[in-house]
């Protein structure tokens, strides 16, 4: 999981930990009625209708526990962990989780509150205003986050082998790392450097600081083109740029098959030649051609009944035109990568696949 999830993972189990006011009572659970909840005063009208509910989900050690053993899903067989550790690791994150919760569940609920409203209002980004109101927020819980990392690693690490601990210490510093990240787009926030469409979990002014500014109005841009616009230049370095997933994959085919140094050379070589080749391929006026096409299609279902029928046909029979030479690139940089194993690593690759899924339950695979 990354580390932008996480964050989300915990801000969302720390507003989980609000407990019930105290004058807010549910009322016994009779067989055949649902429960209902009373207030201590009577009032479908006025003013108090317009506060924010006492009331909320608690974050229960049954829902810790759910958490842990996903999380812990994920760590079996990346770690290579026996069952007896997956069950003490399972019970030391829920210790961790609960502790977690029970101290921070007022910020958490605060962040949360703040960060469903805004990005609802604003459909997913953040305004200045709102940005450092959140940021201030971010400042008291992040170091709390940090002590909960570091406790919480330290405790799991002592129940793995010495080759398990190295490999888990060296994925928590790429945690650590993304949070760092998260910490410094934070402070920047919390100056009034936000761009246009930034969230807490995504900002393209870290890659790119003239990006922490808002770009300036144009007069002879209608409001609804420049959201659209906005939105769809966000998606595209998502989407796109697939040429810069091309290294994760590289590093996957490499654990996955156990490539050589010879091996590791020729996927380097590959990279480098599917590189030079995506460049000629994504020219401005290519992207300029992709970036129009999907503001067409996202002003087409606000602009009246065009979601379904010819005309969206028509839209995305062009765009699948445009990215054709990119998804075909793509597929021969995975082709040509996954043409390096010899027939002796191609086995073992899948005899590891095949045991793992028939711990699952497959009883054969199906290629």
């Amino acid at each position: 999981m990354t580390t932008p999830r996480l964050i989300i993972a915990f801000l969302c189990f720390t507003y989980l930990a609000v407990e019930p006011h105290p004058h807010l009572i549910a009322q016994e659970f009779e067989p055949g009625r649902p429960a209902e909840i009373v207030p201590d005063h009577e009032d479908d009208d006025g003013e108090d209708m317009l506060k924010p509910t006492e009331l909320g989900i608690r974050f229960t050690p049954q829902m810790a526990t759910a958490m842990s053993k996903k999380f812990v899903e994920q760590m079996k067989p990346r770690y290579d962990l026996d069952d007896k550790q997956a069950e003490e690791i399972t019970e030391v994150m829920q210790r961790q989780f609960m502790k977690f919760a029970h101290k921070n569940g007022k910020v958490g609920r605060d962040m949360v509150e703040l960060m469903m409203a805004t990005m609802l209002e604003n459909d997913g980004r953040f305004p200045k205003e709102e940005g450092q109101q959140f940021a201030k927020l971010a400042r008291e819980f992040i170091p709390k986050l940090r002590d909960f990392f570091t406790e919480g690693s330290a405790e799991i690490g002592k129940k793995m082998s010495m080759k398990q601990r190295l490999q888990f210490t060296g994925d928590v510093g790429l945690a650590a790392a993304g949070l760092v990240v998260f910490e410094n787009r934070m402070k920047r926030w919390e100056e009034g450097k936000i761009g246009d469409f930034a969230n807490p979990f995504f900002d393209p002014a870290d890659k790119d600081p003239a990006q922490a500014e808002p770009e300036p109005d144009d007069p002879n841009e209608h409001k609804e083109h420049r959201q659209a616009r906005k939105q769809v230049e966000t998606w595209i370095n998502w989407t796109v740029n697939k040429d810069e997933r091309w290294e994760a994959y590289i590093e996957k085919a490499v654990k996955y098959y156990g490539f050589d140094d010879k091996q590791k050379t020729s996927a380097d070589s590959i990279l480098k030649d599917c590189k030079e080749r995506a460049k000629s391929i994504k020219t401005k006026a290519w992207l300029d051609a992709v970036k129009e096409n999907r503001i067409a299609q996202s002003l087409s279902r606000k602009a009246g009944d065009f979601s379904q029928g010819p005309w969206m046909t028509v839209l995305e029979e062009s765009f699948e035109k445009l990215m054709k030479p990119m998804n075909e690139l793509d597929a021969e940089f995975k082709r040509r990568i996954n043409d390096l194993p010899d027939s002796t690593q191609r086995a073992n690759a899948r005899e590891t696949v095949r045991k793992a899924l028939a711990e699952k339950g497959l009883k054969q695979l199906p290629l």
